[in-house]
């Protein structure tokens, strides 16, 4: 299948397998700027490993002769087209495209359902600051199809500065004070370190302790976390961390971890995946706090941004976290 580009090229649209794709995907991944671990095969290997059994999953590969520009992974119903994956444990999704390609990316995604008879789309997890939404906007109305949006969630993203003292000079009043204040009664409490590891054997390691504290921090995650969920959570941390994508970082309070946080990572931007802390220590504000060092220690490493993912917890607006929208869309066939 052919999508016209400008000139005489033309991109190919293909359904192939997941591995028989992966390594050119991996290649692909890797060279798209800000890529998220959302976007990489090695997520949907591991989300279809742990919750696929009932999903129908279809890979569409976007070519530009040889090269390949795009990616789209869908879960096909009856009719009827979906962003493959889960909101629940993935923060954002959508269409993976060099920059440059999303439109005529968009637009084969959607000249393939019309030939597979699929009248309908829906994607889910699309920031509403990125190129593929208006893509997929322009793409709907070339071929005919109408296109509607929902808002789903926040992810508050946190603009760091060249210095942590920089970036404290740009909270507000009230929260730079408050901040500097726990910092103070933290370090009062006991010695205080904050340590990270990314190697697949020490994440694995951490693991234990990392899920431990979820569990204590709020009901809503000891919930969250059935058997089937830590599994998950172990293979994508051990996964990523192979891949050199993966940070598990551990406040420590007197030598014993009292908050640990797990965050994804690429060239400048920490996004926060999970995190949990110990109640026993929560007059000290180790949950708030360990967010702190973490965006301390990404501003050392020359991080520029840091992304709370979803949630509209107060404590991401405390530390700088600006609201990001991220949308449903809706495209139908007229």
């Amino acid at each position: 299948m052919n999508t016209m580009l400008d000139g005489d090229s033309r991109l190919l649209i293909t359904s192939e397998e997941l591995e028989s794709l992966a390594s050119e995907w991996e290649v692909l991944h890797a060279h798209v700027p800000g890529r998220l671990p959302f976007t990489h095969p090695a997520w949907h290997r591991i989300w279809l490993r742990h919750f696929g059994a009932s999903s129908t999953p279809v890979f569409l590969s976007l070519r530009d002769g040889e090269q390949l520009v795009g990616v789209m992974a869908l879960d096909m119903g009856v009719g009827h087209a979906r962003q493959l994956g889960d909101p629940n444990v993935c923060d954002y999704a959508g269409l993976l495209s060099l920059p440059g390609y999303e439109e005529p990316c968009a637009e084969g995604v959607l000249e393939w359902l019309v030939e597979d008879l699929t009248p309908a789309l829906d994607l889910w997890g699309v920031p509403a600051d990125m190129p593929q939404r208006a893509a997929f906007v322009t793409a709907a109305e070339r071929w005919g199809w109408s296109s509607g949006e929902a808002p789903e969630a926040v992810c508050p993203v946190a603009t760091l500065a060249s210095t942590w003292d920089e970036f404290l000079a740009a909270l507000p009043k009230h929260d730079r004070h408050e901040l500097r204040r726990k910092l103070r009664h933290l370090d009062a409490a006991g010695a205080v370190s904050f340590e990270s590891v990314t190697a697949p054997d020490a994440v694995a390691a951490g693991m234990d302790r990392f899920l431990e504290l979820m569990h204590l921090s709020r009901n809503d995650k000891d919930e969250f976390l059935t058997p089937a969920m830590e599994a998950f959570f172990r293979d994508v941390a051990t996964t990523f961390a192979g891949l050199g994508m993966i940070r598990l970082s551990s406040l420590r309070l007197d030598g014993h971890t009292v908050a640990t946080l797990l965050s994804f990572e690429n060239e400048s931007t920490e996004f926060l995946y999970n995190s949990g802390y110990d109640p026993l220590h929560g007059h000290l504000a180790v949950g708030l706090l360990s967010k702190a060092h973490a965006i301390r220690d990404a501003i050392t490493r020359g991080k520029q941004r840091f992304d709370f993912l979803r949630g509209e917890e107060h404590y991401k607006r405390q530390l700088g976290g600006v609201p990001r929208e991220v949308l449903q869309m809706h495209l139908r066939q007229k």
